[in-house]
């Protein structure tokens, strides 16, 4: 299942995952926004802050992947409310797996060099609100979720996929400063099956 659909990362995802074959749920707040129609695609109303939309709409999932974003800089608890009602529907259903989309930035990590520093510096200080909250949805799911990968994508761009991009798993890949969206959706569906990143929060780049 994909919790937000409706554009960028989320719809990439959802785009990738049926090219490959996979059986999808878009769980999404207003179903009219998903233009796809595909037989192996199931569509479901649901509120990421509402607890038991969130329980239903996860009965029968294998993995959850979560691509919900806000584009407020203000103080939030988007993502720490989300966290918490998606852990506890997993726990609720046996779902197995999360693989979150977060920012960098996130760990309080350093680069190692000057276009990584400039890129965090303007991170915590932009957008400190969303980031904190990203740090208590973090601690959420390290605390309940049975198995979770959490993605940190540097800027982030509508170039096409390439399938070539690199990770870091404390800091960032060094001379790194952006990557396509449709990469990030190809490495977020690669965790679905993989253990290399296992309770881990990998940052990816080119």
């Amino acid at each position: 299942m994909i919790i937000g659909t409706s554009r960028g990362v989320g719809r990439c995802l959802l785009e990738r995952a049926l090219a490959q074959h996979h059986h999808v749920t878009a769980a999404i707040r207003n179903p009219a926004a998903v233009d796809i129609h595909h037989d192996r695609l199931h569509v479901v109303p649901y509120d990421v802050l509402d607890a038991d939309s969130v329980t239903r709409a996860l009965a029968g999932q294998d993995v959850v992947f979560c691509t919900i974003g806000d584009k407020s800089r203000g103080p939030t608890t988007l993502y720490s409310t989300a966290a918490r009602n998606i852990v506890r529907a997993m726990q609720a259903h046996q779902v197995r797996r999360l693989v979150y989309l977060w920012n960098f930035g996130v760990l309080g990590e350093t680069a190692q060099d000057l276009r990584g520093a400039a890129l965090l510096f303007l991170a915590k200080r932009v957008i400190r609100h969303t980031l904190a909250d990203h740090r208590r949805a973090l601690e959420e799911i390290q605390n309940h979720a049975p198995e979770w990968i959490a993605v940190r994508p540097l800027p982030l761009t509508n170039g096409s996929w390439t399938g070539q991009y690199r990770a870091a798993v404390d800091g960032l890949p060094a001379k790194s400063s952006h990557i396509a969206r449709a990469d990030v959706a190809d490495f977020l569906l690669r965790q679905a099956t993989e253990n290399s990143y296992l309770n881990k929060a990998r940052a990816i780049a080119y």
